[in-house]
């Protein structure tokens, strides 16, 4: 986890760079108060080259920061992560490269306390995965009955950016057939509730959309949800994901596809 790496100081050092958390007091508009809150900058021989801050709530904020060995070597990122509850934005900084920012949460629209990290194809070089929730509480659908599909970032030395990484998204497509067959077109959801019905096709949806098969997920979709508000979910599905910053980088990628049948 990023947090392993995070210290207890309000200033690190690093081959000339140093890393300082800050104070200061901003507006919250929504409780209508002032209040405190932490950021940090980096500095380089004295000059600040980089501010990482935005990321605030009522309560105030936490600003955390360290050196890791993520992209194989020797040499040591800059990880910053700036989070307030259910919530955060995490960067991460190639000091031996200009101080480029490899990694910002925010390009994607993801945001979580803590981000995992794990060396997926034992290549030397970390991946980094966080979840997507644009599809939390969803419809009918409760937070905990929500499907969080999980993207790995593989680092691309060619752009010298951390990018979704497909083989990994495709990993979502492991026994989806048997998932499939589980659903029947013709059951009514719980009474009281459409939440894990609609849930339940979701997952198996999203599943599909972020391996590159869109197609197969509208027809599984359009044959396994059959309730009378199919129309008006279509279309809040399609604004979702129009919205979705991985889903729109899959798809400008025109993966090839394969067919299903249902």
């Amino acid at each position: 986890m990023f947090s392993n790496f995070f210290v207890e100081a309000d200033s690190i050092s690093y081959k000339g760079y140093e890393v300082l958390r800050l104070h200061k007091t901003v507006h919250d508009k929504q409780y209508a108060e002032d209040i405190p809150v932490t950021y940090a900058i980096l500095k380089l021989n004295g000059l600040t080259i980089e501010t990482f801050d935005g990321v605030y709530f009522g309560g105030g904020n936490e600003t955390r920061f360290g050196f890791a060995s993520l992209l194989g070597g020797e040499a040591k990122q800059l990880v910053v992560s700036q989070t307030i509850p259910h919530y955060g934005r995490c960067w991460i900084v190639d000091l031996s490269s200009n101080a480029r920012i490899i990694f910002d949460s925010k390009d994607w629209n993801l945001g979580q306390e803590d981000v995992c990290i794990h060396d997926y194809d034992d290549d030397g070089v970390q991946e980094i995965s966080l979840a997507i929730l644009s599809f939390c509480g969803f419809g009918a659908m409760s937070m905990a009955e929500s499907p969080m599909p999980c993207v790995v970032f593989k680092y691309d030395g060619n752009i010298r950016k951390y990018l979704p990484d497909g083989p990994s998204l495709a990993d979502g497509l492991q026994n989806i057939e048997q998932d499939v067959a589980k659903i029947d077109p013709s059951e009514d959801p719980p009474e009281g509730s459409s939440g894990p019905y609609l849930a339940t096709r979701i997952d198996i949806f999203l599943r599909y959309v972020y391996a590159g098969r869109e197609s197969d997920a509208w027809a599984f979709f359009d044959k396994t949800y059959n309730l009378s508000d199919k129309k008006d979910v279509k279309l809040e599905i399609k604004k979702k994901l129009a919205g979705e910053a991985v889903y729109r980088f899959i798809y400008r990628m025109q993966p090839v596809t394969q067919p299903a049948v249902f």
